[in-house]
């Protein structure tokens, strides 16, 4: 009987480490480009870069990859004794993003989110959860930037977080995002050469896919271009422009940059040939950009009620490209301030809390 006791013990004991074993996954939140919907893979990641993960599936043999682009955001494995923590943590994350949660259940939602994840941070073993310790750096960097659209006095605080995870993780999956948001925060600071520089380093960073390295030549043009650098712009412009084929869906964005370099000395010319492109294309990404432009040519030349329109057509209809979407809010954003109109400022303020990420 004992020995009988002795062997259920044992299986009893082996079902738990199996089962734990199997517990013990990164749930990994993606874009299925196929299905065109997001979906949910699990288990342990053997590597990551900026270009994206490699993951052991939970069944079956082989490794599989998942592009920096899809990545949604992954929950790591982490401690039993803190899982209840992370757990608390992504909760009140959920809820801060939640359109549906009240102003000040919002703001305790984001802070408690950012303690419970920096405590989660302290009792991890660095060198066994080294992906899951780089995780929670740039989710707590993540929060505290939502944390500086309420209050800009905690802009500084967020913005050496995310520049610390730029300079210790450029092989983070993350490094795209973190230098899209370090930047955002500089250009709302009036730090317009920072946010070039931010650019500067992210395209340099081993990896980078391919759309992202290109896309940060004509960040770095726009960010010369906010800085009124408007030789330099049309300088950088020009040489990415060389490498491009005249039937490239980004020669037109150039030549939108381009126009846009004029808008001080020139800006009937540089509103015309702007607007030939919009006449031209259905690309609702491109004409997201174009009408950018143009709100940026008025704004330039303190034309604010006509810029107001033009960022209004990108909140509107042509919102499809997130980053163009997050740009005429922000301006909009800006712009109702400036015209006294705090309600509707307040509204968009509202709406770009949603939406970093």
């Amino acid at each position: 009987m004992r020995d009988r006791r002795s062997v259920w013990v044992g299986l009893a004991l082996l079902a738990w480490a199996l089962g734990s074993a199997l517990r013990a996954q990164d749930t990994i939140r993606y874009t299925d480009a196929k299905a065109g919907k997001e979906s949910t893979a699990t288990g342990s990641i053997q590597e990551e870069n900026a270009g994206g993960i490699v993951y052991k599936p939970g069944t079956g043999a082989g490794t599989r990859k998942i592009g920096a682009l899809d990545i949604v955001d992954i929950e790591y494995e982490v401690p039993g004794k803190v899982k209840l923590l992370q757990r608390s943590a992504t909760g009140d994350e959920k809820k801060a993003t939640n359109v549906a949660t009240r102003e000040a259940e919002r703001r305790t939602a984001l802070a408690e989110a950012v303690k419970n994840y920096q405590a989660v941070l302290l009792e991890l073993d660095k060198a066994k959860y080294k992906f899951a310790e780089r995780h929670l750096q740039y989710k707590i960097a993540q929060l505290q930037a939502r944390q500086a659209e309420d209050d800009p006095a905690l802009a500084e605080a967020a913005i050496d977080a995310l520049g610390s995870f730029m300079k210790n993780h450029p092989d983070g999956w993350q490094i795209s995002r973190c230098a899209r948001l370090l930047a955002r925060l500089q250009l709302g600071k009036g730090d317009a050469e920072g946010a070039r520089k931010t650019y500067g380093e992210l395209s340099a960073v081993a990896n980078l896919p391919k759309p992202v390295r290109q896309e940060c030549d004509f960040l770095i043009a726009d960010a010369l271009i906010q800085a009124r650098k408007f030789a330099d712009a049309e300088k950088k412009l020009q040489a990415v422009m060389q490498g491009l084929e005249a039937d490239d869906p980004l020669a037109a964005r150039g030549k939108i940059y381009l126009a846009e370099c004029q808008a001080t000395s020139k800006l009937p010319e540089a509103v015309a040939q702007i607007e030939g492109i919009i006449a031209k294309t259905t690309d609702k990404g491109l004409l997201g950009t174009a009408y950018n432009a143009l709100g940026d040519c008025y704004r330039l030349n303190g034309r604010n009620k006509d810029a107001l329109w033009q960022y209004l057509w990108v909140d509107v209809i042509y919102h499809q490209d997130k980053q163009e979407h997050v740009k005429a809010m922000d301006q909009l954003a800006k712009l109702f301030d400036e015209l006294g109109d705090k309600a509707r400022a307040k509204q968009y303020r509202d709406k770009l809390k949603k939406e970093i990420k």
